[in-house]
């Protein structure tokens, strides 16, 4: 695999990693209200096993051996993945140690699975199709 087909993935995947959705209030949440356990949150997420299906494909050139390729792609994206949910975890760990009060952390937690909910039922989807036909 070329190294700057490499540089481009760790980019691509950097930037849709950076995307705050709700993966992103899931783990804030799991992580405002049990601390830094979030690794089980993560691990199946169907967002990221749809990302690793439409997306690492497209940088797998097939002149050239597969498994190689696939390794290095779910290595980097795998790794990336990770550092990023940390990441959050982290931050909302500090936020949950200055925060501290039980009922600020329930607040929290009640405002982002609301937020989740109402993202579910947001009508904009419904708009886009109506306009389209």
């Amino acid at each position: 695999m070329p190294f700057d087909l490499w540089l481009t993935f760790c980019a691509a995947t950097i930037a849709l990693r950076l995307i705050t959705g709700p993966t992103v209030l899931l783990v804030l949440s799991y992580a405002l209200s049990q601390g830094r356990s979030v690794a089980a949150v993560t691990a199946l997420n169907p967002k990221s096993i749809a990302l690793f299906i439409a997306f690492v494909p497209q940088f797998v050139n097939p002149d050239q051996p597969l498994l190689p390729q696939f390794a290095i792609l779910i290595t980097t994206l795998g790794s990336l993945a990770a550092i990023n949910a940390m990441a959050y975890a982290m931050m909302a760990d500090k936020i949950r140690q200055v925060i501290g009060r039980p009922s600020v952390i329930a607040w929290l937690t009640r405002t982002g699975g609301a937020t989740l909910i109402l993202m579910g039922y947001s009508p904009q989807p419904c708009a886009a199709l109506k306009e389209s036909t």
